[in-house]
């Protein structure tokens, strides 16, 4: 791995948010410029998502899912939890060692205001646009919005093609959840994931 220059241009506290994978939704420069000291939005709305998806380049082999991934979005709100979260899936992709293009986070719930609203239309979109062929649903909250008539487990299955998988939320394997943690890269380390 060489170095990103798309990295140079990032303030800072939006490294973790990155590297994690969501860079996808990063628009090169497109919030590079932002002063730290400047209220962050967080107006990570639906709107918002979907004009990211113009930016991303499809098709993807797998996708991935939580409930808090509207707080961790292109404005992520800084608190411990949100670097905790996001510090966990830059070390598990990074691990993982997929190429970059092969994985994209999308969200299945938007952030307005101080609430967390879920919607999943807005999941179904991306979907549609982003054609992947796993879908990584973190935590059974994120599984009921998407499945709401569907009892789920950690297993696979298929759904209009694509085939879904429920892992534990990020809450339950942080802060140090081995027993989630090697669930979960047990898991993904058993995909066949190429572009």
């Amino acid at each position: 791995m060489g170095l990103d220059p798309a990295q140079l241009r990032l303030h800072p506290e939006w490294l973790p948010f990155y590297r994690s994978g969501l860079r996808y939704l990063l628009l090169p420069g497109h919030y590079a410029d932002k002063a730290p000291s400047e209220p962050q939005g967080h107006n990570a709305d639906r709107e918002t998502w979907l004009q990211r998806l113009k930016g991303l380049s499809p098709p993807y082999s797998v996708l991935l899912t939580y409930w808090e991934l509207a707080l961790d979005g292109p404005e992520p709100v800084e608190d411990e939890s949100g670097n905790q979260r996001r510090e966990l899936f830059s070390k598990m992709l990074s691990s993982l060692s997929w190429p970059r293009n092969a994985y994209v986070f999308w969200p299945h719930t938007y952030f307005r205001g101080r609430e967390i609203i879920p919607d999943s239309s807005l999941f179904w979109e991306g979907i549609q646009v982003l054609r992947p062929c796993y879908v990584l649903l973190f935590g059974y909250r994120c599984g009921s919005v998407l499945f709401p008539q569907r009892e789920l487990n950690y297993e696979w299955f298929q759904e209009e093609g694509i085939n879904f998988l429920l892992l534990p939320d990020p809450s339950e394997m942080l802060p140090d959840n081995r027993t989630a943690k090697s669930f979960v890269w047990h898991k993904l380390r058993s995909l066949s994931i190429t572009t």
